[in-house]
C-alpha cells in the first residue's frame, strides 16, 4: 500500500493481518486513501475535516489491537478506563468521565455508519477492519448529537468477488494467544459473502502486593458474518451480524491512601501501604471473583437504491443489544473495602433513511432522516465488609428509555473553480423517560436506617419494608425517582475548502454541536441526586491546510480550534446533612477549549518513512463557580483545565524496509508517545495528579513482496515504563490508582490466500 495520512496516520505501514495489501513504494502521492467521512467515498486529503484515517494494514504494522491503543495514533485523542470499566473517550478535551451504563459519550463510535450509542459496546469492535477514521470537532449534521468531541467510524473489510482466506496467530507474554481468521468469496454470481472471527486469550498479569496471587486474565470471542447481495444493477443490499463475547478478568486498582479521617474506618485499611509504583503491581479481596460476563449481538441491514444516475436513496437499520455483568475490587486492597457488582443491558433500534445527489457538476447534496430508540437498565451493588461505609445490602437501579427523531441535510457547492462552500444542519428531538432508587436487598439493614432518617426529618415514624425503594423524595419519604428529560436542538456547520492544486487545500470551519442530557445511576439518600444534567453544546472555530509538499514526497497537515463550551456536565458534589458530600451531575456554565495539531509526513527515501505528529489542547473553565472538590474541599472552579485532558500529546513513527531478493523485504519499526500531565477530576487536587508518561513499541519483520505471508516480532512498552490511565475515589475511604500495562512482546505468522 501506498500510504499517505492526515494527521496521524501510519504512512507506508505494511500488514501483520489478513487482508488485502498491495507492496510498499514510495513516493507518498503513488497512492490515496478514500474515506467516508462525509457519508460519502473521497480523497482524505480532500475532505476539509480534520481526520486521522488508519487502514487495517497500518493498526496491524503498529499493533493497534484494542480501542485503548488509539491513543498511541491519534493526537488528541484520550482513553481512560473508568473504575467500574466503562471506556471514556475523549478528544480535544470534549469528554464525559462517567460510569453509568447509560451515560450518553461526547465521541460516539460507529460499525459501517451504524451508531454503538452506548460505549460498552465497543469491547470487541476491532476485527477484520478496512480502516477507522477518526473525526475530530462537532459532526452533529451527519453523525448526530453525542458526537461533540468527535467521531470514530470502524469500517469492516467487505467481501470479495475471488475466493480469499487468511488468518494471523500471534504468541506472547501472559501466556497470550490471539488469532484471527477469515474467508472472502462469492456463493453466487450476484451474491458474496465474507466471515471473519477472532480468539483473544492471554493469562494474568496483574500481582498481588500480599499474597501469591494474579488477576487480569482476557478471553473474549468476536465473530462477523456479512453479505452483499446485487439483484438488480441499481440496488445493493448489505446484511451484517456481528458480536463478541467476553469472559475476561476486571482490572484491579492500585490502593494509594485513606481519604476519610473518621475512626469508623477499620484500622486495618488505615494500616494498608500504597501500592508500589509498578505496572503489574495491585491488590485484591482474596475472596472476589473479579469477572466480566458481558455479550453483545447486532444486525443491520444497509440498501443503496439508484433512483437516477445522480440520485441515490440509502437505508441503514440496525438492532443490536448488550447484557452487562462484572464485579471490579475498585480500592485496590487485599480486603473487601468496596468492590461493586455491576449489571445491565442496553437495547438499541435504529433507522436512517437519506438522499444523496448531485446537481451538475458543481452541488452535492445529502437530505435525510433518523429515528432511534434504546432501553438501558442498569444496577450498581456496593459489597464491603471492611470499611466505614454503613450500607452492605444495598443496590442502585435505574432504567433510561429513549426516542429520538432527527432530519437533517448538506450541501457541498463549488461556487467557482476549486473552491467549495459547504453547510449542514440536523434537528434532533428526543424524550427520555427515566426512574432510579436506591433498594434495602432484602435483609431490612438499609430500610431501618433510612426509616430513621425519614422518621427524624417528618418528626413522626416511618417504616420502610425490606426489599423497598429507600431513596427519600422532598417530603422525605422513600419512593422512585421518575423523571422526564425532553430535549430538542439544532446542529449546523458551515465551512470553505480551498484548493490550492491537486496535492494542497485550505479549510475553515464553524460548527455547532450537542450532547443530550444524562441521568445516573448512583446510591442516591435522596431523589435530588438523581437530578439530570441538561443537554451541552460546543461551537467551534476551526482551520487548517493540508499539503502535499516536493512531489509529495513530504505531506504536511495542520490545523487550529476554538471552541465555546456551554453546560458541560460532570460529576459534582452537594453537600447532605445526613451523609455528608453526596455525587450528582451538574453543568457547568461556561468553558472553552483552544489548541492546534500538526503532522508531518517524510519519505527522504523509498524505503525510509517519518510519521510525526503534536497536539496542544488548552481547556479552561470560565469565570467563577463554586462547587465541592473530590476529596470535600469548598473551592472555586473557575479558570481550571478539563479533568483527562493533557495539553501535549506528541506521536512518533519511523518504519525502514529493506529488499531481500526480488520477492522479500524486511522491515524494522519503532513508535513511540507522550502526554503531558492531567488531572483526574475537578479541583485540582494534588493527590489525583496524572503524571507525564512516554511510551516506545519496537517492530519487526519479514515478509513477501505481495504480502501473502508474514513473520514478525513487536515489543510494547520497551522501557516497562510505570504510568496510570485514572485515579480514582472509588468509595468513601480510599484512593487508588488504575495502571497502564508494562512491557510485553511477542511474535506474529500470517498467510492470505488469494
Amino acid at each position: 500500500m501506498k500510504a499517505i495520512s492526515i494527521l496521524l496516520t501510519s504512512a507506508g505501514a505494511a500488514t501483520l493481518c489478513p487482508g488485502p495489501v498491495q507492496a510498499q513504494e514510495a513516493p507518498l502521492d503513488s497512492g490515496e486513501i478514500v474515506v467516508t467521512a462525509q457519508k460519502r467515498s473521497e480523497n482524505i486529503n480532500d475532505v476539509g475535516i480534520s481526520i486521522t484515517a488508519l487502514s487495517g494494514e497500518a493498526m496491524a504494522t503498529q499493533n493497534i489491537t484494542q480501542v485503548s491503543d488509539f491513543v498511541k495514533v491519534v493526537p488528541g485523542l484520550n482513553y481512560t478506563r473508568s473504575n467500574y470499566g466503562t471506556p471514556i473517550f475523549t478528544i480535544r478535551g470534549i469528554g464525559f468521565n462517567e460510569t453509568s451504563l447509560s451515560a450518553a459519550p461526547t465521541v460516539t463510535l460507529y460499525l459501517d455508519e451504524v451508531p454503538l450509542p452506548v460505549p460498552a459496546m465497543s469491547s470487541g469492535v476491532m476485527l477484520d477492519l478496512e480502516r477507522v477514521e477518526v473525526l475530530k470537532g462537532p459532526q452533529g449534521t451527519l453523525f448526530g448529537q453525542n458526537s461533540t468531541g468527535g467521531a470514530i467510524n470502524f469500517i469492516a473489510n467487505k467481501p470479495t468477488r475471488e475466493l480469499e482466506a487468511g488468518f494471523s496467530l500471534t504468541v506472547g507474554r501472559y501466556d497470550q494467544v490471539d488469532t484471527e481468521a477469515y474467508v472472502s468469496g462469492p456463493i453466487a454470481d450476484t451474491l458474496l459473502a465474507r466471515v471473519a472471527v477472532r480468539k483473544e486469550y492471554s493469562g494474568p498479569w496483574q500481582k498481588s502486593n500480599s499474597r501469591d496471587d494474579r488477576l487480569g486474565k482476557v478471553d473474549r470471542v468476536s465473530g462477523r458474518l456479512l453479505l452483499q447481495w446485487q439483484p438488480i444493477e441499481t440496488l445493493r443490499l448489505n446484511f451484517n451480524v456481528n458480536g463478541w463475547q467476553d469472559r475476561s478478568d476486571t482490572q484491579a486498582g492500585q490502593f494509594l491512601t485513606v481519604i476519610n479521617p473518621s475512626p469508623s474506618v477499620p484500622a486495618v485499611l488505615r494500616e494498608t501501604p500504597p501500592s508500589p509504583e509498578r505496572p503489574r503491581a495491585a491488590d485484591w479481596d482474596p475472596d472476589g471473583d473479579f469477572f466480566t460476563h458481558d455479550d453483545f449481538y447486532q444486525l443491520s441491514l444497509r440498501a443503496d437504491y439508484d433512483i437516477a444516475d445522480e440520485i441515490t436513496l440509502t437505508s441503514i437499520s440496525a438492532h443490536q443489544r448488550l447484557d452487562r455483568r462484572n464485579r471490579t475490587d475498585t480500592e485496590g486492597s487485599p480486603f473487601q473495602a468496596f468492590t461493586v457488582l455491576n449489571a445491565g443491558s442496553a437495547e438499541t433500534f435504529s433507522q436512517e433513511l437519506r438522499l444523496a445527489g448531485r446537481l451538475g457538476q458543481d452541488i452535492r447534496w445529502v437530505l435525510g432522516g433518523n429515528y432511534q430508540r434504546d432501553s438501558i437498565n442498569d444496577t450498581t451493588q456496593p459489597q464491603t465488609r471492611t470499611s466505614s461505609f454503613p450500607f452492605p445490602g444495598v443496590e442502585a437501579r435505574s432504567a433510561n428509555k429513549i426516542r429520538t427523531y432527527a432530519a437533517f441535510g448538506n450541501i457541498d457547492w463549488e461556487v467557482v473553480p476549486d473552491v467549495t462552500v459547504q453547510a449542514g444542519a440536523r434537528y434532533s428531538d428526543q424524550h427520555r423517560a427515566y426512574e432510579g432508587c436506591t433498594y434495602d436487598l432484602g435483609d431490612g439493614g438499609v430500610s431501618a436506617v433510612f426509616g430513621s432518617i425519614a422518621s427524624a426529618r417528618r418528626g413522626e415514624t416511618v417504616t420502610i419494608a425490606p426489599g423497598s425503594c429507600v431513596t427519600l423524595g422532598p417530603d422525605f419519604l422513600p419512593a422512585v425517582y421518575r423523571d422526564n428529560l425532553n430535549e430538542d436542538n439544532l446542529s449546523w456547520r458551515l465551512g470553505v475548502n480551498w484548493k490550492l492544486d491537486a496535492s494542497a487545500l485550505l479549510y475553515a470551519n464553524v460548527s455547532r454541536g450537542y450532547k443530550n442530557g444524562s441521568f445516573v445511576t448512583s446510591g442516591a439518600t435522596f431523589s435530588g441526586q438523581l437530578f439530570p444534567a441538561t443537554q451541552e453544546s460546543v461551537l467551534a472555530y476551526e482551520a487548517g491546510f493540508k499539503l502535499g509538499l516536493f512531489d509529495r514526497a513530504v505531506q504536511l497537515n495542520g490545523a487550529g480550534f476554538f471552541y465555546e463550551y456551554d453546560d458541560k456536565q460532570v460529576r459534582g458534589r452537594v453537600l447532605d446533612p445526613t451523609f455528608g458530600l453526596q455525587n450528582r451531575l451538574i453543568n457547568l456554565p461556561r468553558s472553552r477549549v483552544q489548541g492546534g495539531e500538526l503532522q508531518l509526513v517524510v519519505a527522504p527515501v523509498p524505503a525510509l518513512r517519518f510519521n510525526l505528529a503534536a497536539s496542544y489542547v488548552d481547556s479552561k473553565i470560565l469565570g467563577s463557580f463554586n462547587n465541592i472538590s473530590a476529596l470535600g474541599r469548598e473551592k472555586d472552579l473557575g479558570g481550571e483545565n478539563f479533568p483527562l485532558t493533557p495539553k501535549w500529546q506528541l506521536n512518533g513513527d519511523v518504519q525502514y524496509d529493506i529488499e531481500v531478493g526480488k520477492a522479500t523485504l524486511l522491515y524494522f519499526g519503532v513508535g513511540a508517545t507522550y502526554q503531558s500531565q492531567t488531572n483526574a477530576a475537578l479541583g485540582q487536587e494534588a493527590l489525583l495528579r496524572m503524571k507525564s508518561y512516554a511510551l516506545v513499541d519496537l517492530r519487526a519483520g519479514v515478509r513477501d513482496i505481495d504480502d501473502r505471508w508474514r513473520i514478525s516480532g513487536f515489543v510494547r512498552n520497551l522501557a516497562n515504563t510505570y504510568y496510570y490511565t485514572n485515579v480514582v475515589l472509588p468509595g468513601p475511604d480510599t484512593a487508588a490508582r488504575y495502571a497502564g500495562r508494562g512491557r510485553s512482546y511477542g511474535v506474529t505468522l500470517a498467510y492470505q490466500y488469494r
